[in-house]
This record gives structure tokens, C-alpha cells and sequence, in this order.
């Protein structure tokens, strides 16, 4: 039913080819008219040419619209041959649909790209990506600002302007993060990741200016350093002028002249003694203090070489084995999946292990069952070392201040060893982080 017409059209093409191939004969074998037969003979050609492009002609609508698909012209339609019958008609209902639908595809994805261009200028953090040949795809006007350049079509040009970023950018691993000075306004926290488009590797870095956060951390900083030098100074100085004032007065009141000496009571000089051994002992605190200011603000610089964990973990566990053993604490190491590598100073590592160790084991104590674990472990990019013990833990308050340089909750403590051991963490390019839960555990973490 559906080819009726088609099939109609078909049979009355071929009826007329075979009228005008018999009327070409007989004009020409029984009439001897050759011009009449030669008009017939073209006639045949013309009709045979029309027979074969009508027969066709699905085969061209399917040319054109796969032509349209490829080429994405989503504005022709089907509908000539609608008449022919309705497989037809369905056929070029089915092309204009799919166009139709390739049309809101195509529509979809343009308003989502306007809407992801739009997202990329208003972040408040720079993006730059480029390719393996360092063609720029993608630069926000953030990033513009940031490097303090035009926007670029190639690294080379950044290369040419500013060669230390462009190889801190360009050389940065992925899932890294690089610190670098722009000015004095500017510090720039860059990260970045990689992805595949298109059969190339593209690399996507991020810019952020941190050098506000930079600042209110310094100030911060500075605040709870002269804190904590205010209170040591002056419970060094209160006693000493204390003292001063106390001999003074002794001397004062209480020294007898007797012709051309001068007389003591035996109590009055075990005071004086008193008061100079409080001088002098409260004096040697206070150096004390300025030697571990000292030692806080004169680290050497860290000797990096490659170090295996576990290597490192172990030799740990071993130098502090006998000590735990004799106090019946348990101490153990705790390798989760394959050895890791390190790029570190490994001394520097190994003193902040031994010092958190140390910290873990001086933190019990009544409890029932002692346990220290050092454990070392990957997690996504990142490569994380901890100290975790069940001790009393660490009160919320102070959570926030114990790596503040010479904040202690220690009667003997000098508040240098933890501000010391983050401080040599963050020199080789790691963090040093503490959680805790009163009463359960303890966990400080090393992460690179």
C-alpha cells in the first residue's frame, strides 16, 4: 500500500519506454522515417535517464542527509517526495526528526559552552590549559591578571615574557601544587591536572593568589609568636625584678655597719642566696628560651634524596623498640598496600618521626593498654605518614595552638618540638596535621 503510488509512477515510466522503443522501430523498419525515429530514439534516452534518477532518488535523499549530519546543516528538511506514498512520507518523517534532534544536540551543547565560558571568567581562581605542544585552549581573564600577560595563544609566549613561571607551569607534576613570587601583590598557589582530548594530553593548571591569606597568616603568626614571647619574657623578668627589688630592700634595712665593715644576720644572707639562686635559675630559663628561638629560626636546609618509607618507618620503630618495651608500651608499624618513595631531607624526617613518637609515649598515662602505631599509607596523590596513639588525646583548645613555636601543655617542656618538627615537614615539601579524639586517639599526620 505504501508503494502504490511509487510503484504507479514505476510501471507507467516503463510502459512509456516500451511505447516509444516500439513506435522508434516501426517508424524505422516499416515507415523508413529516420528523423521521426531519432527524435524517438532521444526521447528514450531522456526517458531512461529519468527512469534511473527517479529510481535513485532515495539513494540521493540519503546522500543529503548524511551530508547534512556531517556538515551540520540542520536546516533542510524532507517532504518533496511525500506523494510517492507513505514508506516515503515515514522515511522523510524519520530524516527530519533525526535532524530535528541532531539540531537540539547541537543547540544543547553551544548553551552549556556559553554557560561553562561564562563559569571559567567568574571564578575567582585563574585557569590556563594547553596541549602537549603547548597550544593555549583555554585562558580566563584571571589568569590574565595573574601572569601579568596578554592572552596567549602558545607557553612560548609566557616563555619569552617570564621563562621561571612558564617552567614552574610547565614542568609541575600532575597533581602537585608550586608556590611562586609574582610581586609583591602576588603570590601564586598553582596546581594542575591532566586529561586526554581529542587523542592529546591536555594539561589544565590552576591560579590562585593566596598572598591575602598570606598575610592574615603571617599577622596571625607574628600575633602568637609575641604572645608567647610576652608570657616567657615576662615570667622570666617578674621574678628577677621581683629579686632586684627584694635584695634591695635588704640591703636597705637589714646591713649593719660596725666600724668599717658591714654585717649580715645569718638568715638575712640565706635570703640573699635565695633570691640570687631564683635570679639565676629564672636568668638560664630565659637563655634557654633564646637558644630555642634560635635553634627555631637557623634549620639547615633540607638534602633531598630519594627515601624508601618503609625503610625510614622501620629504622624508627627499631631505635625506639627497647625504650617502649620497658615502659610496656607497644609499638608497631603499619605498611598499608606497596612501599612508597619519598623526595626528602631523610634525617629531617626521621628526627620529626622520632619526635612525635617521643610526644605519643610521654602523653600516657594510666591507661590499661599503651599502644603507639606508625603507619604509612597512599591516598589519591598524596603520600601520608602517621603517628596515631591511644593516649588521653589533646584538648579541643588546644588543637589550634600546639604548633604555635614555644606554646607547651608540658610542666618541663620547652614548646619547640612540635612548631620545629611541622616546621622541617613543610621544609621538604610536605604538612604536618593533628587530629584528635580526648579519651581514644591521637593521630598526627605527615602528608607529601
Amino acid at each position: 500500500m505504501g508503494f502504490k503510488s511509487f510503484k504507479s509512477k514505476l510501471a507507467i515510466r516503463i510502459l512509456l519506454l516500451a511505447i516509444t522503443v516500439a513506435l522508434a522501430v516501426t517508424f524505422l523498419w516499416v515507415y523508413h522515417m529516420w528523423p521521426v525515429s531519432v527524435t524517438l530514439a532521444l526521447i528514450f534516452v531522456w526517458q531512461a535517464v529519468e527512469l534511473h534518477n527517479f529510481v535513485n532518488n532515495t539513494n540521493r535523499k540519503l546522500q543529503l542527509f548524511l551530508d547534512s549530519v556531517q556538515y551540520s546543516d540542520f536546516v533542510t528538511t524532507f517532504s518533496v517526495d511525500n506523494a510517492l506514498g507513505n514508506s516515503f512520507k515515514n522515511l522523510n518523517e524519520s530524516f527530519n526528526s533525526v535532524l530535528d534532534a541532531f539540531k537540539d544536540a547541537r543547540i544543547s551543547t553551544e548553551e552549556n559552552l556559553q554557560y561553562l565560558n561564562l563559569v571559567v571568567e567568574h571564578v575567582d581562581t585563574g585557569l590556563i590549559s594547553f596541549d602537549e605542544d603547548g597550544k593555549v585552549e583555554v585562558m580566563n581573564g584571571i589568569a590574565v591578571d595573574l601572569l601579568g600577560t596578554r592572552k596567549i595563544r602558545s607557553m612560548n609566549e609566557l616563555k619569552e615574557t617570564n621563562p621561571d613561571l612558564y617552567a614552574t607551569i610547565w614542568e609541575l607534576p600532575v597533581g602537585e601544587k608550586a608556590l611562586f613570587h609574582v610581586n609583591e601583590n602576588i603570590n601564586l598557589s598553582i596546581r594542575a591536572t591532566q586529561f586526554t582530548r581529542r587523542g592529546k594530553f591536555v594539561k589544565l593548571v590552576a591560579l590562585q593568589n593566596i598572598q591575602h591569606e598570606l598575610n592574615a597568616k603571617e599577622l596571625e603568626s607574628w600575633q602568637n609568636l609575641l604572645r608567647v614571647l610576652r608570657h616567657e619574657i615576662m615570667n622570666s623578668m617578674t621574678p628577677i625584678s621581683s629579686m632586684a627589688s627584694t635584695l634591695q630592700m635588704i640591703l636597705d634595712e637589714d646591713l649593719e655597719k660596725k666600724g668599717e665593715t658591714l654585717e649580715l644576720s645569718e638568715s638575712v644572707f640565706n635570703d640573699i642566696q635565695d633570691s640570687l639562686g631564683t635570679i639565676e635559675s629564672r636568668s638560664k630559663g630565659l637563655i634557654n628560651f633564646i637558644k630555642g628561638y634560635q635553634e627555631y629560626t637557623s634549620l639547615p636546609a633540607p638534602r633531598f634524596k630519594v627515601v624508601s618509607v618503609k625503610n625510614l618507618v622501620s629504622n624508627v620503630e627499631q631505635l625506639m623498640l627497647n625504650d617502649f618495651r620497658e615502659l610496656g608500651i607497644s609499638l608497631n608499624c603499619e605498611f598499608v598496600k606497596k612501599d612508597f618513595q619519598l623526595l626528602v631531607d631523610e634525617q629531617q624526617i626521621e628526627q620529626v618521626l622520632i619526635n612525635l613518637v617521643k610526644n605519643a609515649r610521654e602523653a600516657f598515662t594510666n591507661q590499661e593498654v599503651k599502644r603507639v602505631v606508625i603507619r604509612s599509607y597512599q591516598q589519591y596523590q598524596y603520600k601520608v605518614i602517621e603517628v596515631e596513639d591511644n593516649g588521653p588525646g589533646i584538648i579541643p583548645e588546644a588543637l589550634d595552638q600546639i604548633f604555635i613555636p614555644f606554646y607547651t601543655t608540658k610542666k618541663s617542656g620547652s614548646g619547640i618540638g612540635l612548631s620545629l618538627s611541622r616546621q622541617l615537614v613543610q621544609m621538604n615539601n610536605g604538612n604536618l596535621t593533628v587530629s584528635s579524639e580526648p579519651n581514644r586517639k591521637t593521630v598526627f599526620k605527615l602528608v607529601f
